[in-house]
């Protein structure tokens, strides 16, 4: 079991192995909390200024074998990067982002996803804390301003999508949300990994969050490599800070693979 983050983590980027030559890596991403810091609301992440340049150098060094795994939607990474032109499995994995263009869950803009999110919407239409965010196919509700309704808000989730066999309901940090009951970054990452230029590489997963936590389990079942980003208990082997380290640690090895 991984220790929680301590001192001796402090300087973890040397206690993640050199990645290997970036014609035999395959990295993916998760977005919040591992490539820029978590905010309070979903809209108000701070993105550095370089990491659009970060972003193209690795997936030219990689050759496009670097993917952004995320629970948020491809237009909201789109918002957030808007020079990215490589693959974005959003909403973990219900949308593809490739070659420019986005493939939608079938459940996307369906009567049950849209009753999900009428109810999100109504229960939290009750405390002003609570904040609801809408995907194509699914919703969350964000809890972060009113941590005292993690149980009430899990609850209601939870009846939201009693009966149903399309949703699931998935825990995140200080939210809950509600997704297909076939989209994991498991299966968005294992997916990736058996098509080109992904496939036949050494895999990174990069993540913070308990969503992370089976595309990283995963991984390291196919031989690959796993890296988890701040607190908490995890399957992952090795252990970065926070986002600052984990772009440093990608931009001393692509400029160290002449990326640039």
């Amino acid at each position: 079991m991984a220790t929680s983050l301590t001192d001796e983590y402090r300087e973890a980027a040397d206690r993640v192995p050199d990645l290997p030559p970036p014609d035999r890596t395959a990295l993916f991403l998760d977005f919040d909390g591992t490539l820029v810091d978590l905010a309070e609301t979903p809209q108000g992440v701070s993105v550095p200024a370089d990491l659009d340049l970060l972003l193209s150098d690795l997936a030219r060094a990689t050759s496009g074998a670097l993917a952004i795994v995320s629970g948020r939607s491809v237009e909201q990474i789109l918002g957030f990067l808007p020079g990215y032109a490589g693959v974005i499995a959003g909403g973990h994995g219900a949308e593809t982002f490739r070659n420019g263009e986005t493939r939608l869950h079938p459940l996307a803009g369906s009567p049950e996803v849209a009753d999900a999110i009428r109810r999100a919407h109504a229960f939290a239409g009750s405390d002003d804390r609570l904040l609801v965010e809408e995907k194509p196919s699914g919703v969350v509700l964000h809890y972060r301003r009113a941590p005292d309704r993690a149980g009430a808000v899990l609850e209601e989730m939870q009846a939201i999508v009693t009966g149903s066999d399309a949703l699931v309901v998935a825990r995140a940090k200080m939210a809950v949300e509600i997704r297909p009951a076939d989209a994991s970054k498991d299966r968005a990452v294992a997916r990736l990994a058996a098509e080109a230029p992904f496939a036949d590489r050494e895999g990174w997963v990069f993540g913070d969050d308990d969503t992370d936590e089976d595309a990283m389990r995963w991984m390291l079942e196919q031989g690959g490599r796993a890296v988890k980003i701040g607190e908490g208990e995890s399957a992952a082997p090795h252990r970065l800070p926070g986002p600052d380290a984990v772009r440093s640690l990608l931009r001393r090895w692509v400029d160290r693979e002449g990326g640039r």
